[in-house]
């Protein structure tokens, strides 16, 4: 096995399962507990999780860029990426979030439309598809979200009426809802709710059940909801009565 598609199962394993020894890793990925220590100490380097005492466990999303998160459960996002792309009505115009879930939908995505985002990477996946017209909402880049933040993007976004806004999540929470790690981010998000009939929502597990500070809306603005898991109400809030979840089975098919 090579290195990086090693190093892609070992995150995958730590993706599903939060932790894991070194042992346990040696024995899913059929390799030596010294070459999971060498793994290990090189994915640390990067910052993708956190040593501990004979294991190591996942590093905390929120505090990633971008690119370092793209590495975590790259299956999973390709599968929840097909699954949105193919329930999307044909003609439908769009408005795109930004990260790697919804990049995978960009790729699977299937014309005619209209796009508009504020992904560079969202943006250049598209740019030679001559059946979507697309609008890239340019401002201020952030090159560590690898996205266009501020007054100009968010003055883009409101001049366009769209079908459907899919949003991707920093965080997920059963009461407080979607939330975003930056102020400029949640602010494109909002706007692109408030400018689009139908809303959607694709995640993997990670975001679940976490807080980050900025608010973007309730989880009763969502109509659907597409995931690699179920996404279960907590003692405090039930999940809206409107929201129809769509949880990928083991073959990666979308179970709803």
């Amino acid at each position: 096995m090579l290195p990086a598609t090693r190093h892609r199962a070992l995150l995958q394993h730590l993706g599903n399962n939060g932790q894991a020894g070194i042992l346990e890793l040696a024995a899913a990925l059929g390799v030596s507990d010294d070459t999971i220590r060498r793994d290990l100490k090189h994915l640390e380097a990067q910052g993708l999780l956190i040593r501990s005492h004979g294991g190591a466990v996942l590093a905390d999303m929120h505090a990633l860029p971008r690119t370092a998160r793209d590495a975590v459960l790259p299956e999973v996002k390709e599968a929840l990426g097909r699954a949105v792309a193919e329930a999307i009505p044909p003609g439908a115009s769009l408005m795109l979030d930004a990260g790697s879930t919804l990049l995978a939908v960009a790729r699977a995505l299937r014309g005619p439309h209209r796009v508009v985002t504020h992904s560079l990477d969202v943006a250049q996946a598209l740019s030679t598809r001559p059946e979507i017209t697309l609008v890239l909402a340019g401002g201020e880049w952030d090159a560590r979200q690898r996205l266009f933040r501020g007054p100009a993007t968010v003055d883009t976004v409101r001049r366009y009426r769209v079908d459907l806004a899919i949003l991707g999540a920093c965080a997920l929470h059963p009461r407080h809802g979607l939330t975003a790690t930056e102020a400029g981010d949640a602010e494109v998000k909002r706007a692109m709710l408030a400018c689009s009939d139908a809303h959607w929502l694709a995640t993997d597990h990670l975001k679940f059940d976490t807080l980050a500070p900025h608010a973007v809306a309730p989880l009763d603005d969502f109509t659907r909801l597409f995931c690699d898991q179920p996404f279960k109400a907590d003692s405090s809030a039930s999940l809206p009565a409107g929201l129809t979840q769509t949880a990928l089975d083991t073959t990666g098919e979308p179970n709803q």
